[in-house]
């Protein structure tokens, strides 16, 4: 059959128009104007300077478009970094070939390194980041960066108590793990204001667990670095969960008190260098099934460099 010309035009106009309607419906929309949410990952407890800060970024398609993701998020482009005074460091975005599709209903994540981004966080301090576009933002997480741990450097912490300070040094030739841990969770503020939960009087108190019940700990644990120091009056030790010895992770106890049994089956890793008397005041208080009767808090822990010197689940129960 012969199509006039009229008709012909008319099939052609329609089948543009087809074409264009596909063209169109396959496009997608770049992320900073969709319709979607933008949600960061709880960071790790503390991060040392210099180290990466990596963040799980998840991107959620909530609209009837197909969205984009590409390196305007992926590439740092669209977080926001701001220090304890509210002053703003601008990003510096690294190059990246990610470009993810995201059809309507589908989520994608990926790790971010926040310190490419941020070059000030090679600093320590505490920060907050949000990641922003122009009608929404993401959740705010906070960040905290401590002093990067330096293995040639021997450290020494003020333990300050409301019954009085007593000063820790450590050994991290035997227990290198355990001492850069305490230091570390020292540093980020995870000791101040948490108390004495647990007293043998006259034989050791232990401390170290923000929950105040003996079963707290700050996410992860260490393998045993048990090794020949004793346990004798003012050294300083890991608990654990009885019957898992790589299980220690925040909690430590001083002995007041020669306690032989203990002997590589707790790591020792410091001892009190000043102080005892404290450490008596507190290891001779009044307890109840060795809950104590009055509260003792630990006010704060404060690392510093010690003077002359180069380096040389469940309930956990010393």
């Amino acid at each position: 059959m012969m199509l006039n010309r009229g008709m012909a035009c008319s099939v052609l106009l329609v089948a543009l128009a087809a074409l264009a309607w596909g063209c169109a419906s396959d496009q997608a929309v770049p992320l900073a104007v969709g319709r979607a949410t933008v949600s960061l990952s709880d960071p790790a407890r503390f991060y040392a300077a210099g180290d990466a800060v990596p963040l799980q970024v998840s991107v959620f398609n909530r609209s009837d478009q197909t969205l984009v993701a590409d390196a305007d998020l992926w590439g740092g482009a669209r977080f926001v970094l701001e220090d304890s005074s509210q002053r703003i460091h601008p990003p510096r975005p690294v190059d990246t070939d990610h470009d993810d599709r995201l059809e309507p209903g589908q989520r994608t994540s990926r790790t971010v390194d926040m310190a490419g981004i941020f070059s000030t966080l090679d600093q320590p301090g505490t920060y907050r980041l949000t990641a922003v576009f122009p009608s929404y933002r993401s959740n705010t997480v906070g960040i905290k960066i401590i002093p990067a741990y330096d293995l040639g450097v021997a450290y020494e912490a003020a333990v300050i108590t409301d019954r009085g300070t007593f000063t820790l040094r450590f050994f991290p030739d035997v227990a290198p793990r355990h001492v850069r841990n305490f230091i570390g969770l020292a540093r980020s503020g995870y000791y101040d204001n948490t108390i004495v939960h647990r007293v043998l009087p006259g034989v050791m108190f232990q401390a170290g667990d923000p929950a105040s019940s003996g079963r707290g700990g700050p996410g992860w644990t260490l393998r045993a670095e048990f090794n020949e120091k004793p346990h004798v009056r003012g050294t300083l030790s890991m608990a654990r969960q009885a019957g898992n010895p790589d299980s220690a992770g925040g909690q430590w106890f001083i002995c007041l008190d020669r306690v032989a049994p203990w002997d590589g089956q707790y790591t020792v890793f410091g001892h009190v260098a000043a102080g005892m008397d404290t450490v008596d005041r507190i290891g001779h208080i009044q307890v109840k099934d060795e809950v104590p009767q009055e509260i003792v808090t630990i006010e704060q822990v404060v690392i510093s460099v010690q003077r002359g010197t180069g380096a040389s689940g469940g309930r956990q129960d010393p």
